[in-house]
């Protein structure tokens, strides 16, 4: 490797700076941080569990067999992120309950404000319709300390709370293309299912387990999918049919210094092996990668694995949570005095 870059690697650059998407270095001092921080080919996949690491072996294939050089980038780093990522449960997500009374509270709110609701503006994993944005910041502030109890039960750790976005209103016809999320801080985070149009058929999460399964999970209002949405591909890649889908999507992330000090947003970056921009033909199904989403054009709603998905549907139960292979197991909620 030498101090200069191609041609190739030089426009990517420029790009993923001005997207916002990478940071500025050149390759010469990426590869070197590559070295300094043990990186390795194949990379380490984190649990190292037969279905984990056969997901994700067969994700790099699908990477490395893009021409487009941008997208072969941006599918290196997604995965990369799934892989190195520290994971915090045996699974991956859960299907659990909000508190009652939160739900009615911000149902109400939802309702009241449909008629005034903003688009929300283009999204890049979002297919259809611009969504509509109900802004309550009140109520989303809120939801984000009323729920941290039940994350941090289920996580095993403290943690610091980073957004609670919404209310996000899906509109006819939208789907969700697969993705992960930010990783320095939508580490522990739940998709909080408000409320939908009374005219709205079922529409699942997809979602990838660290035992290799491929998961559609149906949340009822009041479910929360409890998830680890920097490190497990989902989505919701089949079509929507309905007025309006509305959630509140959570996140938090570890209360700790070391945590706070470390950008974990440029781990994959430096993990890209220095022979990323090879071709290397594959027979796993072609992707797309369109940012910070994926989709799998040749298969049938986007996404191959969800003709093998395992399927579940809530209503959840409060302190409970439900996970693969049906596994059900209680929560211990330190409730707060002033809410009980």
């Amino acid at each position: 490797m030498t101090g200069t870059i191609s041609p190739l690697v030089f426009l990517l650059l420029v790009v993923n700076v001005v997207c916002g998407r990478g940071p500025p270095y050149t390759e010469e001092q990426r590869m070197a941080e590559y070295v300094k921080r043990g990186h390795t080919w194949p990379p380490h996949i984190y649990p190292n569990t037969p279905g984990w690491n056969k997901i994700l072996t067969q994700r790099f294939a699908q990477v490395r067999a893009l021409d487009d050089a941008q997208m072969k980038w941006d599918g290196f780093i997604q995965t990369l992120t799934a892989s190195l990522m520290k994971n915090y449960t045996e699974f991956g997500w859960g299907l659990t309950r909000a508190p009652e009374d939160l739900t009615e509270e911000i149902r109400e709110a939802i309702f009241e404000g449909l008629d005034t609701a903003r688009p929300e503006g283009d999204i890049d994993v979002i297919d259809g319709p611009i969504p509509k944005f109900i802004d309550r910041p009140d109520l989303t502030e809120i939801a984000l300390e009323r729920l941290q109890p039940i994350l941090e039960a289920w996580s095993g750790i403290e943690l610091e709370p980073s957004i609670a976005y919404g209310f996000r209103l899906y509109q006819n016809q939208s789907r969700l293309w697969m993705h992960v999320d930010r990783t320095q801080t939508h580490v522990i985070s739940c998709i909080y299912h408000i409320a939908s149009s009374s005219d709205s058929k079922p529409w699942p999460i997809v979602i990838e387990d660290y035992s290799g399964k491929t998961i559609s999970a149906v949340l009822h209002p009041g479910d929360m999918l409890l998830y680890e949405s920097a490190k497990n591909f989902h989505g919701r890649p089949t079509y929507f049919y309905g007025s309006f889908y509305t959630s509140l999507f959570v996140h938090y992330q570890p209360k700790n210094v070391e945590w706070r000090r470390h950008d974990h947003d440029l781990d994959s970056h430096y993990a890209v092996p220095p022979f990323w921009e090879d071709h290397v033909p594959s027979d796993e199904p072609a992707i797309i990668v369109e940012g910070t989403s994926l989709m799998m054009p040749d298969c049938p709603d986007s996404w191959c694995p969800l003709a093998e998905a395992d399927h579940y549907e809530g209503p959840g139960m409060y302190g409970v949570v439900l996970t693969s292979g049906a596994k059900t197991y209680e929560l211990e909620i330190e409730e707060d005095e002033e809410e009980l």
